[in-house]
């Protein structure tokens, strides 16, 4: 059973740490090991109490946010339809991507579509800040309001720097420093490392460091060995410098 690391809990909801490597979540008849089994389990919760409302790709690590009674999850996907439950990524790529700020593009290997199969009306937006850049990798910031299949792995990919570790959307497998020093991507090297959510009449943001490859990854390459808590409100200011206004 995986051990699941809760970083904070509150009244109807839980944010608790995925690693890489499961499923966010999967239906248990069919795949018995994925992190909402775990994270029930956990809780001593039934598997259906728990919603996810941050589904991370099976190789990507990081925060991800639950809820826990029929309530909170109404509240929760109101504040998403709204664009209000914001989510923080830090990635690791090769290069900075061509161009910052948000972007909206649906690369064509997006099979992003609606419920009935049309077309988004919005496409969805990806709002990248490059926060330092090396001879080897760059870190950069991504926030998202409301996810789509990969989207920051692709949206990466488009602007020309795809995600260290990311074989699927041309990732490299493997960086060099400038000292010959290789280090393989055994994980794709992109992290939820915070979120922001409604809590009553104010909003609540929970930020953890990394902890998975990404930290391995970051340490390796000279870039942000140490992230602390200034560091992740700065990765935060970069990928949404226009805060929300308290929940009314």
């Amino acid at each position: 059973m995986t051990d699941v690391l809760v970083a904070e809990r509150g009244p109807g909801w839980v944010v608790a740490w995925k690693p890489a490597g499961l499923p966010t979540d999967a239906d248990p008849a069919r795949t018995p090991c994925s992190f909402r089994t775990a994270l029930a389990a956990a809780l001593e919760l039934p598997f259906r109490a728990c919603h996810p409302h941050t589904r991370l790709d099976v190789p990507v690590a990081g925060l991800t946010l639950w809820s826990l009674d029929a309530d909170t999850r109404r509240a929760f996907l109101d504040a998403t339809r709204r664009g209000e439950l914001r989510k923080l990524y830090l990635a690791l790529c090769g290069r900075p991507p061509a161009a910052g700020g948000p972007r909206r593009d649906v690369p064509a290997r997006a099979p992003w579509r609606t419920r009935a199969g049309r077309p988004l009306p919005t496409p969805p937006e990806t709002r990248l800040a490059v926060l330092e850049s090396g001879p080897a990798a760059a870190l950069v910031a991504a926030g998202i309001a409301a996810g789509r299949w990969h989207q920051i792995r692709l949206h990466l990919a488009a602007a020309g720097a795809p995600v260290l570790g990311d074989r699927r959307h041309g990732g490299a497998t493997r960086v060099v420093r400038a000292d010959g020093a290789v280090l393989a991507a055994p994980a794709v090297a992109l992290e939820a490392v915070a979120l922001e959510l409604p809590d009553g009449p104010r909003r609540r943001r929970i930020a953890s460091p990394p902890r998975g490859f990404l930290r391995e990854a970051l340490a390796w390459s000279g870039l942000a060995t140490v992230l602390d808590e200034a560091q992740l409100e700065r990765a935060w200011t970069a990928a949404w410098p226009d805060p929300l206004p308290p929940s009314t």
